[in-house]
């Protein structure tokens, strides 16, 4: 006979494909679909979940594995090039948003511990839904993606130490047990770094021999993270994150990640259903003032800070709003939390589903402002508002800037200098054509400016920018940007200002490259293509014997 359990997981399943199916109709979030689904069948709907307290353990290994994928995919090298603007960025955030939660909860006459909680929620964002849309939206490595993993890479590393932080407290705090807590943090993340250094390398060159060794030496190394973070007193979740650092930057990296994909997905939908188990209509009604005054807070004030504090630091306004945008929930690490603060009777049941109810309303409402960033973005930069333009770029990032002393003719145009923009600067430096520079990154302007190189800072939708470029005198635009959406806006405003001007472009996919072509691009490259094609020479080479040593020199997907 099935247990209960099983057949819980089994309507749960059910429940979440049909609304995944409804929302993919509708062109909805899956995230939402999910969320929904646990609606229906928790409290608040159906009520048919009879074990809903194994379901909660297992919805926690799915922030586990997930976290553990995020912490495989951290790349220490490009985090650092960030780093800077993402400590600093971070914490500034989390403190202004930490003393709005602590002030309202003073104001509405709770106690100071109460206070510090509602603060925590309000500081944290999700690792988890942050990473699961970068992910899903191929933008991990971009500019925006690196400041947001960083942040929340040290969000994760504060949560570390402050959950066992309160639990002490409410045992009446000490110093030299605050001291404990904090080596054993640091003892647990020196672990990670020592075995990645040292061990990890030897154990996966071995373990690669056979897919299924591997597989399994990734899981035993999440498991057995999470086995020492339990014992020292930490989170699961935290454990397998600082598992997933422990294998990071390896180049099985992306076999293991593969591998790990669907189990992170079956356990993700779990937890993401069981999100909407949690939330209870009667508390949620009596508290409605408090609980609308935290969502405020977290899906609009602290977006708002985000850009703020990123255009204060020279980052564009569209990079800044997609942080702020992108960060706009409460964390799960919040459930934790909540969790161990009515555990030790610090919180209230009442506080306990004001935490939850802002975790899961914020996370139903984070992929909606992913989806329209663009057009939210658009919108305060209309004419009448310019909020981005209003603010502006600091004048130390503007300084970076090496503009040409005279007007450049029959030039060369660069917009966005990642790997591939970085590639075709050389090029042309080595052949000692003409060319500018636009990039939105103060750091690649700063290394840039230093080398010679003609650089203008700013977005690159900015008209301004695009004129000061000197398009209308240039010979070829070259558009290395990785957003469709401003390089289709790039490649059409060329065109305009002049319509003589070769343009080339770099696309993701078929879809993105006939976008790109019909804005006006005479060119799109897409990787994937380039690399099939040099494959298949290859391969023609190992059947023919013939050599054929040329590059692909065209690739267009039009029909």
């Amino acid at each position: 006979m099935a247990s209960p359990l099983l057949l819980d997981i089994g309507i749960l399943i059910i429940i979440a494909t049909f609304f995944a199916f409804l929302a993919r109709i509708l062109r909805q979030p899956l995230l939402v679909a999910y969320v929904l689904s646990r609606i229906f069948i928790g409290p608040m709907g159906m009520g048919i979940i009879t074990s809903p307290e194994e379901i909660q353990v297992l919805a926690e290994f799915g922030i586990a594995f997930l976290l553990f994928t995020v912490g495989l995919e951290i790349d220490f090298k490009r985090l650092r090039s960030v780093g800077s603007a993402s400590l600093l960025g971070g914490i500034i955030q989390m403190g202004i948003t930490f003393l709005l939660g602590l002030g309202i909860g003073m104001l509405a006459g709770f106690e100071t511990i109460t206070s510090v909680y509602l603060g925590l929620l309000l500081a944290f964002s999700s690792t988890m839904i942050v990473a699961k849309l970068l992910v899903d939206k191929n933008e991990i490595k971009t500019l925006h993606g690196r400041i947001m993993m960083g942040v929340l890479l040290i969000q994760d590393l504060i949560v570390i130490l402050i959950l066992p932080v309160l639990g002490n407290i409410g045992m009446g705090f000490s110093f030299e047990a605050f001291s404990v807590i904090i080596v054993k943090g640091l003892g647990l993340f020196s672990i990670a770094v020592v075995l990645n250094r040292y061990v990890m390398k030897k154990l996966l060159d071995y373990s690669a021999k056979s897919h299924e060794i591997l597989f399994l030496t990734a899981i035993a190394v999440c498991f057995a993270f999470i086995a020492i973070s339990y014992f020292l007193g930490f989170s699961i979740a935290i454990g397998a994150f600082i598992g997933g650092i422990a294998l990071a930057e390896f180049p099985y990296n992306l076999e293991i990640f593969g591998e790990m994909h669907s189990l992170r997905d079956f356990f993700s939908v779990i937890f993401f259903a069981s999100l909407g188990m949690q939330l209870n209509l009667t508390v949620m009604i009596n508290i409605m003032p408090l609980l609308l005054s935290l969502l405020i807070i977290t899906i609009i004030l602290k977006p708002f800070i985000l850009s703020l504090i990123y255009l204060a630091l020279g980052y564009g306004g569209r990079t800044s709003s997609i942080i702020g945008l992108g960060m706009g929930q409460a964390s799960e690490f919040s459930f934790i939390l909540a969790a161990q603060g009515l555990a030790l009777g610090q919180i209230s049941q009442d506080i306990y589903s004001v935490m939850v109810s802002v975790v899961v309303f914020s996370m139903i409402i984070t992929p909606y402002f992913m989806r329209f960033r663009n057009s939210i973005y658009n919108l305060f930069s209309r004419p009448k508002i310019k909020l981005f333009e209003r603010i502006g770029a600091p004048h130390h990032v503007k300084k970076l800037e090496k503009p040409p002393k005279k007007e450049l003719r029959n030039h060369v145009v660069v917009f966005g200098c990642d790997v591939m923009g970085g590639k075709i600067v050389d090029y042309l430096r080595e052949k000692g054509k003409p060319f500018i520079i636009a990039e939105h990154n103060p750091e690649v302007i700063k290394e840039l400016s230093s080398k010679g190189i003609y650089t203008i800072y700013g977005d690159a939708d900015n008209e301004d920018l695009l004129r000061e470029s000197g398009l209308y005198k240039a010979r070829l635009c070259i558009v290395t940007i990785p957003d469709i959406e401003v390089a289709g806006f790039v490649i059409g405003k060329a065109r305009r200002f002049n319509p003589d001007i070769k343009i080339y472009a770099r696309a993701h996919s078929e879809d993105e490259a006939e976008a790109l072509y019909r804005a006006g691009a005479d060119f799109v490259v897409v990787p994937d293509f380039v690399s099939g094609g040099t494959l298949v020479r290859k391969i023609e080479h190992f059947f023919t014997g013939r050599k054929n040593n040329h590059l692909l020199k065209h690739v267009d997907i039009r029909k």
